[in-house]
């Protein structure tokens, strides 16, 4: 199984796709099914129990780091 190349910023983006998903009320963003596959497989998402994919903790680092003001980035 080969792992989807995410480009620069695309990880970032993806992830805000699904934790934008997430939001109560929030219009639902289609997650192309190749790149949930990969995000799950980096675990950055899970299923969560109503189907809808969820951001884990590790997600939510990937999103802090893909920030401007991220201190990796000064």
């Amino acid at each position: 199984m080969a792992l989807h190349r995410f480009q620069k910023g695309e990880l970032g983006h993806w992830l805000r796709v699904v934790a934008d998903n997430g939001e109560p009320g929030a219009e639902q963003t289609e997650v192309p099914e190749h790149v949930a596959t990969a995000l799950e497989t980096l675990r950055c998402i899970e299923a969560g129990a109503d189907g809808r994919w969820l951001i884990t903790g590790k997600g939510r680092l990937a999103l802090r780091m893909e920030e401007p003001g991220a201190i990796h980035v000064r």
